[in-house]
């Protein structure tokens, strides 16, 4: 069974019939070669570092386009299909009918939002009943 480490008598072995002169230069080959590896690994190490935030920013520009163009005009278009279906479905009411909800919805959304939010006011409906709430509390108060 192999080591992984030569012993000393492997090494003498493999040495043998070779003149002291070869032995050592090929130490010193051995060396330079494990020197000049190191200092190519540590370029490479570095110019990795260096690239590194110019490749995280052309990521981060990637993903915040495609997060906030892309994939919302996906959503609209995706939409758009869907409405153009329903209104083909409908024959040739389909575009009136289409308007018509459709201004309706804007407009209760409307509607909606201008009213003034109090305690008393039950959310989802357009309702404000008397009596009820922090309001009428505050002018007993007053």
């Amino acid at each position: 069974m192999a080591s992984s480490q030569p012993n000393p008598m492997d090494l003498i072995n493999r040495a043998e019939g070779k003149s002291l002169t070869s032995v050592t230069k090929q130490g010193i080959g051995g060396w330079l070669f494990a020197l000049s590896t190191s200092a190519i690994l540590g370029v490479q190490a570095l110019t990795q570092l260096l690239l590194m935030p110019v490749r995280l920013v052309n990521k981060i520009g990637t993903n915040v386009v495609e997060g906030l163009i892309l994939k919302p005009l996906l959503v609209v278009i995706t939409g758009s299909e869907a409405s153009a279906r329903g209104v083909d479905q409908m024959g040739l009411f389909g575009l009136p009918i289409g308007t018509i909800v459709l201004l309706g919805t804007f407009s209760i959304i409307a509607l909606y939002l201008r009213q003034d939010v109090t305690s008393d006011t039950i959310p989802g409906t357009f309702t404000d009943y008397f009596g009820t709430g922090v309001d009428e509390d505050a002018e007993d108060g007053a």
